[in-house]
């Protein structure tokens, strides 16, 4: 009792203490009561403003939509702005520059220089535009005169590497056949196809690359396809080793670093061309923006591009490949992604008979949780190549994942691109935007490469309204339209172009080399008779012929000398500007 009466009389008898300690414990008790009135009170509140007939509801839902709506216009305005473009100052980037900015038949603007103006809802936020690029398949309508008996042809070829055996899967998308008149032969799909794979091919060829953990049945893939056959040229989605359904035949599947696969598949569609002048392009995206960056780079170095390669397109490529760039949750995802693709290919590595290589693939497999450890522990067991000729194919990075990072990074290569490169990534891109950022300076130190940067897009998204003088069927659906692949279609056509002129140039030149060729020989002839009759007579027609064919062996003579001395001063240039290069990789 007397303790009961400290606590209830705490400010009596020194016992305040006690006292505020059991009332600041009831109240501590009272805190949840508090809270379920104040609920019940702001939900009774609720219930009566909330619309008691469908009128109302339609009223209430009506006005919440328009809030919503007018706050994602503001958002789309804020975002809508052209793309910023960056290269050095060359009569080659100025006229494909010039080109890119003027505006396109049926008065379309120039893709440099009209707005971006991003899809409501969708394109407004990068990591919901990746989404759909990924996931939404191309649904464009038939183009005019097109018909089921003159369709588009679509299959696929399983390509052999020669290097180790590889298999990969090329998925061809070839355009219509267009005929002169209604009474031509139209081609089978049996000697279409055969041109394909057996060649001769006549048309512009785009090899499209897909990113990590994808394949070219994703959607991104698919809509550039459908936007290069548009324009009548012939599209490959490029599948890599184990991916797309085609089996692994090798222990070792695809990585960041080795460019063996591509060279030898880019090879064979080269020599399957009528001519050197049929264009080869390359488009990568993610991962594969990253390969053929390191691919054109390494060919450039070593002077031994095929003759056919005309240009790439660089999509989100990340440049710096490091484990450090990768923040959560996308570790994770990407990682949770390469450990499925070695769980569907198990079947392969487990045959072989070292330990140490059956333990690292089953750590990576059951252990590690991000691209990073998973990288890290398989790099002393993966494929690689010498990034100089002849680009030797040996295995494993005995530095583990860093060796293997800085082996893939094609921010070291880039400088020695030797066409056209497009390199294309939007400032809301979550993966890669800020390391590429930080190595876009290695970019421009090629005259070669123009580096376009957009304000929205995502990772390989850009999904955008399509533009008023959007042509008929392009789009990848749902009204939406990828600013990307018009933007990486342009590009080609430009250097088409421009090939074309050079060409047309060549001709133009080499004619009038020989019309002045002609004229000195003609020259020559008139001389050598006025001597003759200044002379007596001397000489007949056959010393004219042999004295103009000795006047054009001189002239061959010299200028062939001359080719093979400046051929000799760019060899010596290049093998020192090599010795520099070696020197700093």
């Amino acid at each position: 009792a007397s303790f009961r009466g400290v606590l209830t009389n705490g400010g009596r008898g020194g016992g305040g203490g006690g006292g505020a300690l059991l009332r600041r414990s009831s109240s501590i008790r009272e805190l949840p009561r508090r809270f379920s009135r104040q609920l019940s009170r702001r939900r009774s509140s609720l219930a009566e403003s909330l619309p008691d007939t469908p009128a109302g509801w339609a009223a209430s839902t009506a006005v919440l939509s328009s809030f919503a709506l007018g706050y994602e216009l503001r958002l789309q305005r804020s975002l809508t702005a052209p793309p910023l473009v960056f290269s050095q100052s060359n009569p080659r980037n100025d006229a494909l520059r010039e080109t890119l900015s003027r505006r396109r038949p049926g008065g379309r603007k120039g893709i440099l220089t009209r707005d971006i103006k991003p899809s409501l809802w969708v394109g407004t936020r990068g990591t919901l535009s990746s989404a759909a690029a990924y996931a939404l398949p191309h649904f464009g309508r038939k183009r005019r005169g097109e018909c089921e008996l003159n369709a588009r042809l679509n299959f696929r070829e399983v390509m052999t590497m020669g290097r180790d055996g590889a298999s990969v899967g090329i998925d061809w998308e070839v355009p219509p056949e267009k005929y002169d008149s209604s009474l031509c032969r139209r081609k089978t799909s049996e000697e279409r196809q055969s041109e394909i794979l057996e060649g001769p091919i006549r048309k512009p060829v785009v090899l499209i690359l897909h990113g990590i953990n994808n394949d070219a049945s994703f959607g991104y893939v698919r809509s550039l396809m459908r936007a290069c056959t548009d324009r009548g040229w012939i599209a490959a989605g490029y599948n890599f080793r184990g991916c797309g359904g085609v089996p692994l035949t090798t222990p070792r599947g695809y990585t960041g670093s080795y460019t063996g696969d591509i060279r030898d598949a880019v090879q064979q569609i080269c020599d399957r061309t009528a001519s050197p002048s049929v264009p080869v392009f390359l488009v990568g995206n993610s991962l594969g923006a990253n390969l053929i960056t390191k691919y054109l780079g390494e060919e450039g170095y070593s002077g031994t591009l095929p003759p056919n390669v005309a240009g790439g397109v660089s999509l989100g490529n990340p440049l710096h490949i490091h484990s450090g760039n990768m923040s959560f949750p996308w570790a994770q995802v990407l990682g949770l992604g390469v450990r499925k693709s070695l769980f569907l290919t198990r079947d392969k590595w487990s045959q072989m008979t070292c330990r140490n290589f059956r333990a690292a693939f089953l750590k990576a497999l059951l252990v590690c949780q991000t691209i990073g450890s998973v990288d890290d522990t398989l790099a002393p067991y993966l494929i690689r190549n010498d990034p100089v000729y002849p680009f030797a194919v040996t295995v494993g990075y005995p530095d583990a994942g860093e060796q293997y990072w800085d082996d893939a990074s094609s921010y070291k290569y880039v400088q020695h691109v030797s066409v056209p490169l497009l390199k294309v990534t939007a400032q809301d891109d979550f993966l890669v935007y800020g390391s590429s950022l930080r190595k876009m300076s290695h970019c421009l130190e090629c005259p070669n490469v123009t580096v376009v940067k957009t304000r929205c897009g995502g990772h390989l998204g850009w999904q955008e309204s399509p533009p008023e003088e959007q042509r008929e069927g392009e789009g990848r659906g749902f009204g939406t339209s990828s600013w990307a692949d018009a933007a990486a279609a342009d590009f080609i056509e430009a250097i088409i172009e421009s090939r074309r002129k050079s060409d047309k140039e060549e001709e133009a030149i080499k004619k009038a080399r020989e019309e002045e060729v002609e004229a000195e020989v003609a020259a020559a002839r008139r001389r050598r008779k006025e001597e003759e009759r200044e002379g007596g007579g001397r000489g007949d027609d056959d010393d004219d012929d042999d004295a103009g064919n000795a006047h054009m062996e001189r002239r061959s003579t010299s200028e062939r000398e001359g080719y093979i001395a400046a051929r000799v001063a760019a060899a010596a240039a290049a093998r020192r500007e090599a010795d520099e290069i070696r020197s700093r990789l």
